[in-house]
């Protein structure tokens, strides 16, 4: 049940329901500040250079042999010597926590928006959203699959019934004047966390059998229906809010009308779900790998602390994200190119081709060092 082979499209939606939560929801707010041809000129790169960075996670994570996770591509390709087990470790811990983090914050976020709606208390609030979120993980990696296929399904449907109700009543013009450095910077490294799924993408080749072509198009997909949601999400909420909020939803529901803010808060919970699935499932596959732990018992690892992290003081929306994606693109810009550099020279497919040239690699790895400055300038 739990090696259940995926479709290409539910690896995909894995690789969506990753990084469909909060990055996406916060692109309005900052592609208001750096005008919308700027903007798409920004989310482009950014699209571009996320899909090289996946793509050669997926390549590392092929050659890295059967259900290989994040950390044991880097103590392969990248970690060596006498300090490997060391590194590997402090590697472990430092993902953990800060995946640990993330999914706090996705089930404090929801609980808000569900005590919000129904009047129900916060702490059981809390508890229903990791109900529903943990017990699908329970499963493993094909129930994960199908329950992101049809949630992303559902969020494209809301979407546009929002969008449809968006044009017609549009309440400003789309803003034109570009912003500052900073600004452009932030927006930047917003759009490249939006598309992070990096810890998504060993399950995607493990679901597909290491099948490098249905690979490359769940990871093109995956990343595309993010893509597609930014521009959707961040063009109508532009022309509806009469103001743009941090958390785009809100600001965007209401400049639509009142129904508008029940589909939107279904979406918002929705959006939350799909990402503490894919997160989930990513980390309690990587405490089995390191601990060697039964599946329960590393599913039990992976969810409980996120809930009981959610009963202590913890950052504004915006504020924590950007700090996360900041952290996560330092680790990336450095561990990732030079592991693929290493791995490239092993005998197997190039999964980048031309892509995956010296001057590719050192353009990505600004790119992500960009990301993490981005993440902390003042906006």
């Amino acid at each position: 049940m739990m090696k259940k082979q995926l479709t290409t499209w539910e690896s995909a939606c894995i690789i969506t329901g990753y990084g469909i939560g909060g990055g996406v929801m916060a692109m309005p707010y900052l592609a208001a500040k750096n005008g919308i041809p700027i903007s798409l000129l920004i989310l482009a790169v950014a699209f571009a250079a996320s899909y090289i960075l996946h793509m050669m996670i997926a390549e590392m994570a092929v050659k890295s042999g059967d259900n290989p996770q994040l950390i044991q591509v880097f103590s392969r390709f990248l970690f060596q010597g006498r300090f490997q087990k060391a590194l590997t470790i402090a590697f472990f811990v430092i993902m953990a926590l800060v995946l640990f983090t993330n999914l706090a914050v996705y089930i404090a976020g929801a609980a808000e928006i569900i005590h919000s709606a129904l009047g129900i208390p916060m702490a059981a609030s809390r508890l229903c959203f990791y109900a529903a979120a943990a017990v699908v993980v329970l499963f493993g990696l094909k129930a994960v699959g199908v329950s992101e296929k049809a949630a992303v399904a559902v969020i494209f449907v809301m979407i546009g019934i929002l969008a449809a109700a968006s044009l017609l009543r549009p309440q400003r013009g789309l803003p034109m004047t570009p912003g500052t450095w900073n600004q452009g910077l932030a927006y930047f490294g917003m759009a490249m966390f939006a598309f992070s799924a990096f810890f998504s993408i060993p399950q995607a080749v493990t679901g597909l059998n290491r099948d490098t072509k249905k690979i490359r198009k769940a990871v093109f997909l995956g990343l595309m229906n993010n893509l597609v949601l930014i521009i959707v999400i961040t063009l109508c909420s532009l022309i509806s809010s009469g103001e743009v909020t941090k958390m785009a939803m809100i600001g965007w529901s209401k400049g639509i009308g009142a129904w508008a803010q029940v589909v939107g808060s279904v979406f918002m919970v929705l959006a939350m779900l799909t990402t503490y699935w894919s997160i989930s499932l990513a980390l309690g596959d990587i405490v089995q790998e390191q601990m060697k732990w039964g599946r329960k018992a590393c599913w039990v690892a992976a969810t409980v602390p996120s809930l009981l992290l959610t009963f202590l003081p913890i950052a504004g929306f915006m504020e924590f994200m950007r700090l996360a994606g900041g952290l996560i693109a330092i680790l990336v810009a450095i561990l990732v190119v030079p592991a693929y550099r290493k791995a490239s020279g092993e005998e197997g497919e190039s999964m980048l081709g031309r892509f995956g040239t010296t001057g590719m690699q050192i353009l990505i790895m600004i790119a992500y060092i960009l990301m993490a400055v981005g993440n902390v300038v003042s906006v």
